[in-house]
């Protein structure tokens, strides 16, 4: 089959990213992303060897979105930012994210936010290991969130949902849970994510001081 004119390794990737995010990862196919050039799926493989060259352009070409903030003099703040630009970016490309947590092979754009992280860190006094450490378990906090916020793991009850865990606690062995339906069912996604931040950061800054 001969290379089809029309077609770019460029194109070919914004548009699987579109469709990673329209449709989920679950239904994205080889098939499906030619034929929104209507072309056989066998013209994309002139331009991207297979799919998982393709997943490897598609994730670097959104990690590289990624908003990171310059140095503000305040590696807490810097720390929370470097987050919250990840999350943006997950709510952006919710598909591209999913697709991320799964993927196998380290892109140079993640390594980009990594490093970020650990030049934040380094600002900040921290030593090497509590550099590693502090930006695994901030990135990781991250990553994790965005996969659960995305999957509606974390997200408002229903009253229906709210109902089918009461029913599930009616027989008394979890008081404390009873006690507490009114606050586990009040879900505040931002907030959520906003205090893990904070309590995060706040022992990371005591951690150091006890070095």
């Amino acid at each position: 089959m001969a290379r089809n004119p029309k077609l770019s390794a460029d194109q070919i990737v914004q548009c699987a990213i579109e469709l990673l995010d329209r449709e989920g990862p679950r239904r994205f196919s080889m098939r499906k992303l030619a034929a929104l050039f209507d072309v056989d799926p066998m013209a994309l493989y002139h331009h991207v060897p297979n799919r998982a060259a393709l997943m490897y352009r598609v994730v670097d070409t959104v990690m590289a979105d990624c908003e990171l903030p310059e140095a503000s003099g305040s590696w807490q703040e810097d720390a929370k930012v470097i987050c919250r630009a990840f999350r943006q970016l997950a709510h952006r490309h919710p598909g591209v994210i999913r697709v991320f947590d799964e993927f196998e092979d380290w892109v140079p754009a993640e390594h980009r936010i990594t490093e970020a992280m650990y030049a934040t860190l380094s600002s900040g006094g921290f030593t090497a290991g509590h550099i590693v450490r502090g930006a695994r378990l901030l990135i990781s906090y991250t990553e994790n969130f965005c996969v659960w916020e995305l999957t509606d793991w974390i997200a408002p009850y229903t009253p229906e949902m709210k109902t089918e865990l009461s029913d599930s606690l009616a027989q008394g062995q979890f008081p404390l849970t009873t006690k507490l339906i009114d606050q586990i069912t009040d879900v505040d996604p931002d907030a959520e994510f906003e205090f893990g931040l904070r309590v995060m950061v706040r022992g990371l800054e005591a951690s150091r001081e006890s070095v």
